[in-house]
């Protein structure tokens, strides 16, 4: 098994492992290398090396290509195959000697190690958005006023009362359970006192109607959650091999 380091032939390109004693495979690393690297040979002439599949018709013109590229005599396919890699690498080098003769070992491996960092590239508008721009915050302030939502020191803040009226009301979702017109809460004083103090007795109240919506939104919740069991269950399926109904 030969692991080889394409990334000074192309980039960018990852390891990959060769096994030189599988003849087809060997066979196709030497035709890239001749086809996209070394390119000695003329396309028309390559041909003998493109029958991968016919192994004695491609040994053979493997053998005369070794001979006509100048390799020296060697030993087996693992070192036939560093020979032709370098060789590889050497014509890179000598066809664009300007590029590359500034390139120690160093810088290359730093160009590597950035080369594997994966790179998020924001996709999404707000990301690059300044929420504090005079612009942004007239905005927000307009659409409040629109929606007659109170004003809020904190245009953020005020940002956030928007989005839950536009969940909450004007949604398609919402839209199909419009409000339904009822007796008011409350809020001054009456026969349900909470609190003594004025000011803190309204304070309380507004709690409370906070209180009832959160428990409002958690029995949604569990709504949903139990239609979901519900779809889950309704229609178990039958598995007679185990003698049991359900999954």
């Amino acid at each position: 098994m030969l692991r080889v380091k394409l990334s000074a032939l192309e980039h960018p390109t990852p390891d990959i492992t060769i096994d030189c004693s599988d003849r087809k495979a060997f066979a196709s690393i030497v035709l890239w290398l001749e086809d996209q690297k070394i390119r000695h040979y003329t396309i028309e002439d390559r041909a003998g090396l493109r029958k991968v599949e016919k192994g004695q018709e491609w040994e053979k013109a493997y053998k005369k290509y070794k001979v006509d590229i100048g390799m020296p005599k060697l030993t087996n396919k693992n070192e036939e195959l560093t020979w032709l890699l370098g060789y590889a690498v050497r014509l890179e080098y000598l066809d664009a000697v300007d590029a590359y003769k500034f390139i120690n070992s160093a810088q290359l491996q730093q160009k590597q190690s950035r080369a594997v960092e994966p790179s998020v590239k924001a996709e999404n508008a707000f990301d690059n958005m300044d929420f504090h721009h005079k612009g942004f915050v007239d905005g927000v302030k307009n659409l409040a006023t629109k929606l007659g939502i109170p004003h809020h020191p904190d245009h953020l803040v005020q940002l956030e009362a928007i989005n839950r009226i536009i969940v909450e009301r004007l949604t398609p979702a919402a839209a199909k359970t419009p409000i339904v017109d009822g007796k008011p809460f409350p809020f001054e004083k009456g026969d349900d006192v909470i609190i003594d103090d004025k000011q803190l007795d309204y304070a309380a109240r507004i709690l409370r109607l906070l209180q009832i919506q959160d428990l409002r939104q958690l029995q949604t919740v569990i709504n949903e959650t139990i239609v979901s069991v519900q779809e889950l269950t309704a229609d178990p399926k039958t598995d007679t091999k185990l003698g049991k109904v359900g999954y």
